[in-house]
């Protein structure tokens, strides 16, 4: 991930648009560009929980948004990916998830 919040995949680039606290962890907006030219928006829930169980606090929530952002997109694909995510739904729904985001 570079300085200005994008990550990208083969299929897409992750830009993070923003990101706002909210009363159990944070919400961010981001965009995807995918390979074949076409955008598409999202929102991605991070509880502090799963913040703590994911990297212990030692990365920052904007990072860990951003790698789980380009797990989701590489697993669910341009037509699968959902407008609204939560950390904690892909965690049960992507095999291997924890250690991939640890892996960043």
């Amino acid at each position: 991930m570079d300085k200005q919040g994008r990550s990208s995949t083969d299929q897409a680039a992750i830009h993070i648009d923003g990101e706002h606290e909210t009363s159990n962890g944070w919400l961010y907006t981001f965009h995807i560009d995918w390979s074949d030219g076409q955008r598409s928006d999202h929102e991605l829930t991070l509880s502090w929980v799963d913040h703590e169980h994911l990297v212990g606090g030692a990365v920052s929530p904007s990072v860990v948004a951003a790698v789980v952002a380009r797990i989701a997109s590489a697993h669910c694909g341009h037509k699968g990916m959902p407008a609204r995510c939560d950390v904690s739904i892909l965690r049960r729904q992507i095999a291997g998830f924890d250690e991939m985001v640890k892996a960043g």
